[in-house]
This record gives C-alpha cells, sequence and structure tokens, in this order.
C-alpha cells in the first residue's frame, strides 16, 4: 500500500487496524467487479439522464441509482 495514500494515513492516525474484514472486502475480487458494475451502472444512467432533460427524472434516477450502489456493493 502507498505510504502517500490518504485514507491509510487517516486509519493510521486515529489507530484503526488495517486487518479488519471490512476493509478486506474492498480488497477482494468481487468487491473490485461489483465496483466496475457501479461504475457502468453510473455511466447509463447519466446518458439516462441527459436524455430525459426533466428535473424530476434526474433527480429520481440519481436518487435510484445511488441506493442501488450502495446495495450492490454491500457485502451479502
Amino acid at each position: 500500500m502507498s505510504k502517500w495514500n490518504i485514507v491509510s494515513r487517516i486509519r493510521q492516525f486515529y489507530g484503526v487496524s488495517e486487518d479488519t474484514q471490512e476493509l478486506q472486502w474492498t480488497r477482494s475480487k468481487i468487491y473490485k467487479r461489483r465496483l466496475e458494475q457501479v461504475k457502468t451502472g453510473w455511466i447509463i444512467s447519466g446518458l439516462c439522464m441527459l436524455a430525459a432533460q426533466n428535473p424530476a427524472v434526474v433527480l429520481a434516477l440519481f436518487m435510484f441509482s445511488g441506493f442501488l450502489s450502495l446495495a450492490f456493493l454491500e457485502k451479502d
């Protein structure tokens, strides 16, 4: 891990262990694959927002995409 990684420096400052189960989850292959799928979903959602051109639809798509992103990245 990079010495200049700000998240690891903050963890080190507060004395939080680097070997927690939650942190190990974010380093797994499954999580990284899900993260790429979420990125693709956000791109598609953004294109739909641009195509809709309606503030209510844009807000609804944004909120729904945010909810799905957090739910999808959560560990089972």
